[in-house]
């Protein structure tokens, strides 16, 4: 929780003057810790003056069952429109062609701006390969 608190904080001092911050976490972590994520980050490092949004990146379950159960959890800390859940790939893709998407789509390029848009934060922070990666594709992903 300490950490998130530190990530509002930072977040807080980045968006002094703004009379309106929306904020959106992309959450491209394991299954298993997406719950205790979103408690952390909607408790300690929500928007006080716009909203927040989590995407969840799939796997979101093995089936139906463990989707609705995972559902139900994040229901404790997040309304449904707060949540968005994305497969992979299609974020990766997204991310990659921000500059494409802009200008090929008329509904996003008079909004995507410098007069609307503050800033723009992706970060990539991991500092390891796919070595040990084969348990997690055991129970999600190609394997399954």
């Amino acid at each position: 929780m300490e950490d998130f608190e530190t990530l509002h904080n930072m977040m807080d001092d980045k968006e002094k003057g703004m009379s309106r911050a929306d904020r959106i976490f992309y959450l491209s972590i394991p299954p298993h810790i997406f719950t205790s994520v979103a408690e952390c980050a909607s408790k300690a490092a929500s928007s006080k003056t716009g909203w927040t949004r989590m995407i969840v990146e799939k796997p979101f379950g093995r089936d139906l069952e463990s989707f609705r159960s995972l559902s139900n959890e994040l229901y404790q800390y997040l309304e449904e429109e707060q949540i968005y859940r994305i497969d992979h790939y299609l974020g990766k893709e997204l991310i990659e062609n921000l500059t494409v998407l802009r200008f090929a789509n008329l509904v996003f390029e008079p909004l995507w701006s410098r007069d609307y848009i503050r800033s723009v934060q992706v970060i990539f922070s991991e500092n390891f390969g796919t070595e040990g990666g084969g348990g997690y594709f055991d129970q999600y992903g190609i394997i399954r």
